[in-house]
């Protein structure tokens, strides 16, 4: 029974450690922020409840039903049997994205221990114009005090250091080639961190998963904390907050708050498949999943509130709007937050425990990822399966040596920046898919008597419901965000052809495989369920038709008696009748 509980425990921790990411912290607040806080903070709320818990109760069901991973799990049928090996190579691209944005938060973190921070001072990477902000009285009285609209206030944000500092000094706009070799010293420091997590396995990763799932609440709690206690915090939080729903009236998408829920979730990313599939046969998912997405509602929450509270300090010191600071032209993770930050008392305690926080988030996705194709890899070979630390070290290695072209100029603008909004549609695209399959396709009644086999309870009305809901509201976020993406297409060039040339591969392959079973006369076997696919092992297949013949019996029988009662009933009712 110990061991039971232990399990379970760290089966909510690995399901968390996935959940929760650097979408808590960059586009879950920068969507709440631009469409009203307090109102996105209410729908956030519902989608996790409504849509969350049962997408993420599906994927483990499925995984945990048959213990196969996402690609054994996908050969239902055998016209969708190449979706897994896709969902491989994305997990792979969304690792290499993910390490590359951690690998520059790491960075962040690590001078944030310097003194004086060098993104709060002009260095030889700056320009003559760096920091004017405060060296020209002119400037400050124009554009801070606001009583000349004049044309360099526009602009202005172009010289602050924090600006010049990580467009000049890290991503090297004007050496577009060039690699900043800190930022490979930070990544490197992040694959020993994946090392360490995850060369034993589970006895490694058991360690990791507690302090990845734990300390960054505990962190984002210590910066709300002190947020509370800055000036300006009284007169500027209902702006920020949105306490009106002024903002969330006018600008309110909730296609936004679905793809980002699914996605924040790891919903068709294939992750939660892999993980679940090691799981015990008998383990609560839906307990499981139900702590798991309450404590990622809670963790949201947190994050939006706190970076809303984060500008107060700013918009007070040069009498500003929040949704002004929120709007500037600037990246948000590495330059609106320092710039928010330095007018914090203790300002370098709360960028180590921000920048903290943040890296131990992109480090959640870097280990569950690593972990979940290191494992994929190994129950397909042998060899990997006998020497994992090796093998671990091999994985490292070559991310370090994959991501190190992306940390240029063109590796954030071709990858990070336009691959980053792309993402969310393909999960989106993914996560739809497998409504359509497992829950449409296979039937909602079957899949609910697998899980009224595997768990012992049958699922409720309620439950059932929600997964019909689900799908279609995934349908209507995937077609909103395609036909929002393809009116930016010209902007996101090198995003839409990353997703494209996926999808298009999905297609091109379910075309093949109709070709070829026509050709081979197999058309009608291309569609029927696989009989194998279900449970692995031999005893639970039994079990699995031994309960179907049952459910079919009681059913026959069921009927038979309706039957009989009617014809009793019609009997009594015609005797009556003669009398």
């Amino acid at each position: 029974m110990e061991n039971t509980q232990k399990y379970r425990r760290l089966n909510i921790l690995i399901l968390l450690c996935q959940c929760i990411g650097i979408s808590n912290i960059s586009t879950i607040p920068n969507v709440s922020f631009s469409e009203g806080v307090l109102g996105c903070i209410i729908f956030f709320t519902l989608t996790y409840i409504f849509l969350g818990i049962p997408l993420l109760y599906m994927e483990t069901v499925i995984s945990q039903f048959t213990n196969r991973d996402c690609i054994d799990v996908w050969k239902i049928y055998r016209c969708t049997s190449h979706v897994g090996y896709i969902l491989i190579v994305w997990q792979v691209l969304i690792l290499l994205y993910n390490h590359t944005v951690t690998s520059f938060l790491m960075h962040y973190l690590l001078i944030s221990f310097e003194s004086p921070v060098p993104f709060y001072t002009c260095g030889p990477w700056s320009t003559r114009k760096c920091n004017i902000f405060y060296r020209n009285y002119t400037v400050n009285k124009n554009c801070i005090g606001k009583q000349h609209g004049a044309p360099y206030c526009e602009g202005l944000y172009t010289t602050y250091p924090e600006y010049q500092y990580w467009r000049f000094n890290l991503v090297k706009l004007n050496e577009k080639t060039s690699i900043a070799w800190k930022i490979c010293l930070a990544s490197g420091v992040l694959c020993i961190l994946i090392y360490l997590s995850c060369f034993k396995r589970e006895r490694s990763l058991k360690w990791a998963t507690y302090f990845l799932a734990i300390y960054p609440i505990a962190a984002y709690s210590v910066v709300l904390t002190g947020s509370l206690l800055q000036k300006g915090i009284v007169f500027k939080f209902t702006e920020a907050l949105d306490f009106d729903f002024n903002e969330f009236s006018k600008k309110f998408r909730l296609s936004n708050i679905v793809q980002r829920v699914a996605y924040n979730l790891g919903i068709g990313s294939g992750v939660t498949l892999n993980l679940s599939a090691n799981s015990p046969f008998r383990t609560p998912c839906l307990s499981n999943s139900v702590i798991c997405v309450l404590i990622c509602t809670l963790f949201s929450i947190l994050t939006v509130i706190t970076t809303a509270l984060m500008t107060c300090p700013y918009a007070f010191v040069f009498d500003d709007k929040p949704e002004t600071i929120m709007k500037i032209r600037m990246s948000f993770l590495f330059e609106k937050v320092p710039r928010m930050l330095y007018h914090y008392e203790k300002k370098s305690f709360y960028l180590i425990t921000t920048y903290s926080c943040y890296t131990a988030l992109g480090l959640c996705t870097d280990v569950m990822v690593f972990y979940n194709l290191l494992d994929v890899a190994s129950k397909r070979s042998d060899k990997i399966a006998k020497y994992p630390g090796l093998t671990c070290f091999c994985g490292n290695l070559l991310l370090f040596l994959i991501t190190i072209p992306f940390f240029n100029y063109f590796g954030i603008n071709i990858f990070t920046v336009s691959f980053r909004r792309h993402v969310i549609t393909f999960t989106i695209f993914i996560a739809m898919l497998e409504c359509i399959v497992f829950l449409t396709w296979y039937g909602v009644q079957r899949f609910s008597e697998d899980v009224h086999f595997m768990l012992g309870v049958q699922p409720q009305f309620c439950i059932k419901t929600a997964w019909i809901l689900s799908s279609i509201l995934l349908g209507y976020s995937f077609c909103t965000e395609l036909d929002h993406h393809l009116r930016l297409s010209s902007q996101l060039i090198y995003g839409s052809y990353t997703v494209s040339v996926i999808i298009g591969l999905m297609i091109l392959s379910f075309i093949g495989k109709i070709v070829y079973a026509a050709i081979t006369k197999q058309l009608s076997k291309l569609f029927q369920l696989d009989p194998t696919w279900g449970p692995k092992t031999e005893v639970l297949q039994r079990s699995r038709a031994m309960f179907s013949v049952q459910a079919m019996t009681k059913e026959y029988m069921y009927r038979q008696y309706h039957l009989k009662a009617g014809i009793l009933s019609r009997q009594r009712k015609s005797n009556a009748f003669c009398q």
